[in-house]
């Protein structure tokens, strides 16, 4: 009998609204393409609804490991539902990564139930995580983790991330039958056409690589295609900077090609790159004019010269800055800064 493997990336719900959880099906998406692993292991519908955790508890039946994807809006849920899951299956595997978890191991030390810890991007140490335990052999041997060892938490070694051609989870049939059971729901999509920043803003925690990494065009456009059929009225796009490479001119004209031909996506968010050119402004105007987007950022870090040496950035020039804003006024595309406010 095939070991069941459920993950978790739980997220709220806005009216009958809310994102397919993207991070764990790509997580799955790339497990299952290892023969090994799929014929071994049985990957359960993932769980993305922030609902009564008993009522999540609930859908967890006779765990071999629960993977969760902890960011701000979730880590505090997750602990208690992976609490919750260790009290009923002693047995199970409890297994955090995502972008809210500290590069240590703190974390385990205060919360006794949690047995792995995934840093960094997921899809090749996952994988590599269900093979060892599979195998049984010694998670020594696995990048990126650390785990519990004689009952005190360690870590494993350093691997950088090279990989980018990943299954996608859209076009492999991993949210397939969440649309078939929550039709009630108007889910949300995201993409990602690279990954990776060249900046190293200290405020930031988005990439963990300065090396950006190009997913193959083909796929770009599969998940396209995937979104506008299925009616997808919202696509974030988790680029760090899109705008960064002319080949998102493209992107943006196929989007703009499907929404014609499907009426889908209605909307396409995408983060522009930090320091916008002529790319950014092209697409913004193919985005803008087609009412698929509402604005361009036009990013400044902050108008004192101490604050950029410590964040690590510089500036668009004021007069720079004061050209673009014409340019994108005479087009009648909005621009916006955003304002980051410091936690106390």
């Amino acid at each position: 009998m095939k070991k069941n493997i459920y993950m978790a990336q739980i997220n709220y719900l806005h009216g009958k609204s809310t994102f397919l959880p993207y991070a764990a099906g790509t997580l799955i998406a790339n497990a299952k393409a290892n023969s090994e692993i799929n014929d071994f292991y049985e990957f359960r519908e993932p769980l993305f609804i922030r609902e009564e955790i008993e009522k999540c508890l609930s859908k967890i039946t006779e765990p071999y490991l629960v993977g969760f994807s902890n960011y701000i809006w979730n880590h505090e849920y997750n602990r208690v539902l992976a609490r919750k899951v260790k009290e009923k299956y002693p047995d199970c595997i409890i297994v955090f990564g995502g972008h809210h978890i500290s590069p240590d191991t703190s974390l385990m030390e205060t919360d006794e139930y949690i047995d792995i810890m995934c840093f960094g991007e997921g899809e090749e140490t996952f994988a590599s995580l269900l093979l060892a335990l599979k195998n049984g052999t010694s998670l020594d041997n696995v990048a990126n983790i650390a785990y519990r060892k004689n009952g005190n938490p360690v870590y494993t070694f350093h691997k950088k991330t090279e990989g980018i051609d990943y299954p996608s989870p859209y076009l492999t049939g991993v949210f397939d039958s969440i649309l078939e059971h929550y039709p009630e729901i108007d889910f949300h999509a995201v993409i990602e056409t690279n990954r990776g920043c060249p900046y190293s803003c200290a405020f930031c925690d988005w990439c963990f690589t300065k090396k950006i990494r190009l997913f193959p065009m083909e796929r770009i456009k599969g998940d396209i295609d995937w979104i506008s059929e299925h009616k997808i009225t919202y696509c974030y796009c988790a680029d760090a900077n899109f705008g960064i490479e002319k080949r998102d001119i493209e992107t943006a004209n196929y989007i703009l090609e499907m929404k014609n031909k499907n009426g889908y996506p209605q909307v396409f968010k995408p983060c522009y790159a930090k320091n916008s050119d002529e790319t950014v402004f092209e697409i913004g105007k193919i985005l803008n004019h087609s009412g698929i987007d509402k604005g361009v950022t036009l990013a400044y870090q902050s108008l004192d010269a101490q604050t950029l040496e410590n964040i690590g950035r510089k500036n668009l020039t004021l007069e720079h800055y004061s050209d673009l804003t014409a340019k994108y006024a005479e087009e009648k595309i909005p621009t916006y800064t955003e304002l980051i406010l410091g936690l106390p």
